[in-house]
């Protein structure tokens, strides 16, 4: 009787233990700084020019994983430091996906950031999966909204001003639709920009819940 007991006492032992162990392992999968979207967002068509002069719209993210975000040329800090770190990452992420992995930066300051001008920012980076874009606002604002994020630009009239914007990237699937978004971790005193490593360890957990 007390050996079936004992026996009854180790198996319920093992199963607390086995949920305990699941748990604590689906806790540890969950990415730290991505916001993965229940369901995917189809994007609305859209139309935005390239640094080449090309158009860009929605059939272009067919067939590819894209990683988007907003920003300027002009703008002292977090632009190039995200492009920096994109860049660089650039290849690592796509290794862990079959289709082609591109980088948009979406410049919402058309009226400063001409073809050429992006055409000279986005090259300095030395990375082909990179790719610089704008438009007029009539196109920019829908669009930008659409993948969850936000600029604004002030009213002065002076050369030298700033835009407001969004310091998350997205994730957009080969099937055009918004999955995740990265965001930067927010630490006082410091450059809200996406974190590399961070996004290098959340990026497989992203695809593994999509």
């Amino acid at each position: 009787m007390f050996r079936k007991l004992l026996y009854v006492l180790l198996a319920a032992g093992a199963l607390v233990t086995g949920v305990v162990l699941y748990q604590l392992a689906s806790t540890s999968a969950e990415p730290k700084l991505a916001l993965v979207y229940p369901q995917p967002r189809a994007l609305a068509d859209f139309s935005l020019t390239d640094q080449h002069g090309d158009t860009v719209n929605r059939e272009r993210l067919y067939g590819q994983w894209t990683l988007a975000f907003v920003g300027y040329t002009y703008c002292p800090d977090i632009c190039p430091l995200t492009l920096a770190k994109l860049a660089g990452v650039q290849p690592e992420l796509a290794a862990l996906v079959k289709e082609p992995l591109k980088v948009w930066f979406i410049s919402v300051d058309p009226n400063r950031d001409t073809i050429e001008q992006l055409d000279n920012y986005v090259s300095y980076f030395e990375q082909a999966n990179v790719l610089g874009m704008t438009a007029g606002h009539d196109q920019l604002f829908p669009f930008v909204r659409q993948l969850g994020l936000m600029y604004a630009l002030s009213s002065t009239t002076e050369q030298n001003y700033l835009v407001d914007h969004s310091a998350s990237v997205v994730l957009i699937n080969p099937q055009g639709q918004l999955v995740a978004m990265f965001k930067p971790p927010m630490q006082v005193g410091q450059l809200p920009v996406v974190d590399a490593e961070q996004l290098l360890a959340d990026f497989p957990l992203v695809l593994a819940k999509l």
